[in-house]
């Protein structure tokens, strides 16, 4: 081989070995930067998948209180419970026992619906509970589960305002915002 080739490919050499130390200079002084980057784009994608699953989680939160709403109605609650052979005392009981049911099992909900209408929701179990307990107190010692049943229904239609209907109204007023 000629000098001249040796030369060539010592020369080729040097500049490919200067080409890869100054390759690998410039990745050590990008590459925190380049990583910085991706960590934050990650870290940015997060943020949105888990406030997405956050909005899920609310909006299936206010869906089951509207479930609940309609569940523990007057109405709803004495069809799912109705039996006549037992007494007034053990149909209201098993009527209350239904509302604190449905109540315990959505009761997580709360973390993802406001405090105002976890209070709503709240106050509309007491008062339904307080509802039967006041009805029952009302009826003569002779009354069957049909009268305490035509009693409930008689003193929610003299209601002027549905507070089953009103809670509801709350809730989807919240989803909107």
């Amino acid at each position: 081989m000629s000098k001249e080739y040796i030369d060539f490919f010592l020369m080729l050499g040097a500049v490919t070995l200067g080409m890869l130390l100054g390759g690998l200079l410039l990745f050590k002084i990008i590459w925190p930067k380049v990583e910085s980057y991706i960590l934050r784009l990650n870290a940015l994608n997060q943020t949105r998948a888990s406030t997405k699953e956050l909005q899920r989680l609310k909006w299936n939160a206010y869906e089951r209180m509207l479930l609940w709403t309609h569940r523990v109605e007057p109405k709803q609650v004495m069809l799912r419970k109705h039996n006549t052979s037992i007494n007034v005392q053990q149909f209201k009981q098993l009527l209350i026992q239904d509302v604190e049911d449905e109540f315990q099992h959505n009761l997580t909900q709360q973390l993802y619906i406001s405090d105002i209408a976890w209070q709503y929701i709240s106050d509309l179990k007491n008062n339904t509970i307080l509802l039967f307990k006041n009805v029952e107190e009302g009826l003569n010692e002779t009354a069957d589960v049909d009268h305490f049943v035509a009693a409930v229904l008689e003193h929610m239609s003299e209601l002027q305002e549905n507070p089953y209907l009103s809670v509801r109204n709350i809730l989807k007023k919240e989803l909107n915002y």
